[in-house]
C-alpha cells in the first residue's frame, strides 16, 4: 500500500499538521474570525482508550468546535469523501487524519479505517447526521455509530455546539456573519457502560442526546450575527409563501425575504427570527417552524394519487477523483415512489469540463460552447429511475444542484433550472419514505 493510500485510510494525524497548522493556526484564526468561545474539557481529553466524540453538524465549523473542546487529544475526523477531490485540500486532509466517507453509501474503506483508529486506542470525531443542519434542528441517524461503538468498546462524548448554524448556515449566499460559538460536550458514557448496553439502547441514547434546535437556545440568549445580505439564499430551502401558500415564489435580497406572487414581505433581524414587515404580512417564527411547515404542506400534496413534480435538468456525471462533467440534459420526474430522468447521456469522455476559462466563454454565449451543449441536446437518450424508497439520503446544494445515485454507486449530478426544486424534490423525497416506513410498520 502507497504512501498516499495508507494516509487516505486515517493513520494517526501528522503532528506538525494537526497540532501546529490545525491548533495552533487554524483554531486560534476562527476564534477570533468567526467567535468560537470553547475550552478544553481536562476529564474527556483523559479518558483511557478508544474514544469517539459525536457531534452535531450545523455548519462547517464544527471540527474546528471539537478539536478546541478536546484540545490535547489527536482526532481522526470523518469527512465527506467529496472534500477529497480537491487537488490541494484533499492531501492536507489525509495527512490530517481525515477519514473520507462517502455520503449515504456503504463504504467499506472508510468503515476499515475508523476501526483501525479505534482498535489502536484513538480518538475518532464524526457527526453521523452525515450532512449539515438545513433549519436548524437536528437530522435523524441511522444504529451504524452505535454498532460500530459497541464493536470497539469505545467511551463515547457527545459535542454540543451552538451558534455554528446562525453563524454560517447551509442555505446561505452571502457567506457567514459573525457573532458567537460555543462548544461543550454534554455528556459521555464510558467504555464499561457500553458494554452493558444493548446495541437499541446505545442508539436510543445517542439520538437523545443529539436532538437539539438552535432557534431554542438563541431564544435563551441575546447574541447577535452580523450580515448585510442575512436572509439571502434562505428562499432556496423556505421557498413557499406562508401568506399565499404557493411553491416556489419566495425571493431574497439584503435582510428581507418577499413573495413573487402576494408581494408577502419577511425581515430577519441579527438573531435569525422573523417577522412581518407589515401588519398585513405573514411570517413564521423562525426557519424550523417555517420549514416544518412545509413538509407538511408537502405531505398533503403527495397523498394526491396524481401527485409529481418535473424539473428541466442538466446531468453531469464524476470523472475521476476531481471533475464532473456534464454529459446531457433532460427531465427529472418524481412520481408514485419514482424519481425518473429521461434525456440524453453522452459518454463521460465526451463531456463538457468547466474550467474557469470555459465557464467565462459560456457567460459570454461563446459559439464554441454553444456548439458543445448543442451536441449533448442531440446525444443518446437514456432513461433512469431511482425508487424513493432506495434513497438513504441525496447530496444537495440548495439552489443549485442535487445528486443521486444508481445501481453500480453511481453518482449522478442533477441542475435543475429552478434552483428552488432542489430541496422541493428533497422535502418530497423526505416525506414519502415518511409514508413508506409507517406502512411498514402497521
Amino acid at each position: 500500500m502507497s504512501k498516499n493510500k495508507q494516509l487516505a485510510l486515517g493513520n494517526i494525524p501528522n503532528t506538525f499538521l494537526y497540532r501546529f497548522v490545525g491548533l495552533g493556526i487554524v483554531l486560534n484564526f476562527c476564534r477570533f474570525r468567526y467567535g468560537i468561545h470553547v475550552k478544553k474539557d481536562k476529564d474527556v481529553c483523559k479518558i483511557k482508550g478508544p474514544l469517539v466524540c459525536v457531534g452535531n453538524h450545523p455548519s462547517y465549523l464544527d471540527p474546528i468546535v471539537m478539536a478546541g473542546v478536546l484540545l490535547g487529544r489527536k482526532i481522526n475526523f470523518v469527512a465527506g469523501a467529496f472534500l477529497f477531490r480537491d487537488r490541494i485540500i484533499g492531501p492536507i486532509f489525509a495527512a490530517g487524519g481525515c477519514i473520507p466517507k462517502m455520503q449515504f453509501r456503504s463504504d467499506s474503506r472508510a468503515v476499515k479505517a475508523m476501526l483501525t483508529i479505534l482498535k489502536k486506542g484513538g480518538t475518532l470525531g464524526i457527526f453521523p447526521e452525515a450532512t449539515r443542519f438545513v433549519d436548524g434542528s437536528s437530522i435523524y441517524f441511522d444504529d451504524a455509530i452505535a454498532r460500530m461503538i459497541k464493536k470497539t468498546n469505545s467511551s463515547v462524548a457527545f459535542l454540543e455546539s451552538h451558534g455554528a448554524y446562525l453563524t454560517w448556515p447551509r442555505w446561505s449566499t452571502s457567506s457567514f456573519r459573525r457573532g458567537h460559538i460555543e462548544g461543550r460536550i454534554k455528556g459521555v458514557i464510558t467504555a464499561e457502560q457500553v458494554s452493558e448496553m444493548s446495541l437499541q439502547e446505545l442508539h436510543t441514547i445517542m439520538l437523545e442526546n443529539m436532538t437539539y434546535n438552535e432557534y431554542d437556545w438563541a431564544r435563551e440568549h441575546s447574541y447577535k450575527y452580523s450580515n448585510r445580505g442575512i436572509a439571502q439564499g434562505c428562499e432556496n430551502i423556505a421557498h413557499a409563501c406562508p401568506r399565499c401558500g404557493k411553491s416556489l415564489v419566495m425571493r431574497s435580497h439584503g435582510d428581507r425575504l418577499f413573495c413573487s406572487a402576494c408581494d408577502n414581505q419577511i425581515r430577519m433581524d441579527k438573531m435569525g427570527f422573523l417577522h412581518p414587515v407589515t401588519p398585513e404580512d405573514k411570517a413564521f417564527q423562525d426557519l424550523h417552524e417555517w420549514i416544518s411547515w412545509e413538509y407538511e404542506e408537502m405531505d398533503k400534496r403527495i397523498s394526491d394519487p396524481d401527485f409529481y413534480l418535473e424539473e428541466k435538468v442538466r446531468l453531469f456525471l464524476p470523472r475521476g477523483e476531481y471533475e464532473y462533467r456534464e454529459v446531457g440534459s433532460g427531465l427529472l420526474r418524481m412520481e408514485k415512489g419514482q424519481i425518473i430522468y429521461t434525456g440524453t447521456e453522452c459518454a463521460i469522455e465526451d463531456g463538457i469540463y468547466y474550467t474557469k476559462k470555459e465557464l467565462k466563454k459560456a457567460k459570454k454565449g461563446g459559439f464554441l460552447m454553444e456548439k458543445k451543449l448543442e451536441e449533448l441536446r442531440n446525444g443518446p437518450q437514456v432513461r433512469k429511475v431511482f425508487q424513493v424508497s432506495r434513497i438513504r439520503g441525496i447530496g444537495a446544494e440548495y439552489g443549485k444542484r442535487l445528486e443521486l445515485i444508481e445501481n453500480g454507486e453511481q453518482i449522478n449530478r442533477f441542475v435543475p433550472e429552478n434552483g428552488q426544486r432542489v430541496f422541493e424534490i428533497q422535502s418530497a423525497i423526505r416525506c414519502m419514505q415518511k409514508i413508506e416506513k409507517k406502512q411498514e410498520e402497521m
